[in-house]
């Protein structure tokens, strides 16, 4: 095959859980051209990635035409998401093999896996009508530019000192349902800060005003970095701690250890599988976020249940 399209179009977190597709790829057919068509997010976690060749770029309702040329009589494309948008790309540019598990446009169907299947392994299982199976479920790293890895240099070296350990923050998710209280990470602060070791925050733009309020005095980057400079200030951390969030997917893309608290979702589907210590309370109406059937919820003890010295009895044994 001279050119294989691979399509998916998410949030940051499931575009990380599927980048170990784009290395199998490469890696069982080197000498073909690997094309990604990605959301503006995608292309700005995959540049440089070794094992792409042609990042396409799409947002939702832009031209369609550059994309269809981009892909053109492609060998293969493998949609990774559910929308009829990707499919119906494929099929518009003439590709013939169009692999996924969407209903409309697709010639190859995949049969989903169980629901608490590790994500990155579902999305590795979409290879196999290639003939490609995989057991490299670690997600590969992100590629800062020099500029970028000097500017954090500059950041994180105001605030970490050789004696001192850094540990990063990451407070909020998409939900609150999935974030542990503020009062109790403000604790958890006060602790790390109380051993002598140092505390930064990570975030969104959107959340930076909120994270100005509830932790007023706590050095805080969010909303001042983008992805792949905050992928290199995790890389020069120590350690991190979060939920259920992009940020823990984006901590696995480096080699710094995570903590993370897992409430409202599956730990088995979600959660690192190495350098990651996961406190969960399992409790049985758990998995409720986003599963279908189960009405909303209106007291997420799962995750408030999680008490600071659980937490801080794990954090401590890092510093």
């Amino acid at each position: 095959m001279k050119k294989i399209c691979i399509m998916h179009q998410a949030s940051i977190g499931d575009t990380l859980l599927a980048s170990p597709v784009y290395r199998a790829v490469k890696e069982n057919f080197p000498d073909t051209e690997v094309i990604a068509v990605t959301s503006p997010v995608g292309a700005e976690l995959f540049r440089g990635n070794p094992y792409i060749d042609t990042l396409v770029e799409y947002k939702k309702g832009g031209p369609v035409l550059p994309v269809i040329k981009k892909i053109w009589r492609a060998d293969a494309a493998v949609i990774l998401d559910y929308h009829y948008r990707n499919a119906l790309f494929a099929f518009l540019a003439v590709i013939p093999k169009r692999i996924g598990r969407g209903k409309d446009f697709i010639n190859f169907k995949v049969e989903e896996l169980p629901a608490e299947t590790f994500e990155p392994k579902k999305y590795l299982s979409l290879l196999e009508p290639l003939g490609i199976s995989s057991e490299n479920l670690s997600l590969t790293k992100i590629f800062p530019t020099d500029e970028e890895k000097n500017r954090v240099a500059e950041l994180v070296g105001s605030i970490k000192k050789p004696d001192k350990k850094l540990v990063i923050i990451v407070p909020y998710s998409l939900s609150p349902l999935k974030d542990w209280p503020s009062e109790n990470y403000r604790e958890i602060i006060r602790r790390i800060e109380a051993s002598g070791n140092v505390v930064a925050i990570l975030g969104g733009k959107n959340e930076s005003e909120l994270i100005k309020r509830n932790f007023a005095g706590v050095k805080s980057f969010a909303g001042e970095t983008n992805l792949r400079e905050s992928a290199e200030i995790i890389s020069l951390a120590d350690l991190q701690i979060s939920g259920c969030t992009s940020m823990l997917h984006l901590c696995s893309t480096t080699s710094t250890p995570a903590v993370a608290l897992y409430g409202p979702t599956v730990p088995a589907q979600w959660a690192p599988k190495k350098n990651c210590t996961v406190i969960s309370k399992n409790l049985p109406c758990s998995p409720c976020y986003n599963v279908a059937g189960k009405p909303p919820c209106t007291d997420n003890k799962c995750i408030k249940n999680i008490s600071v010295d659980e937490v801080w009895a794990v954090v401590k044994n890092f510093l």
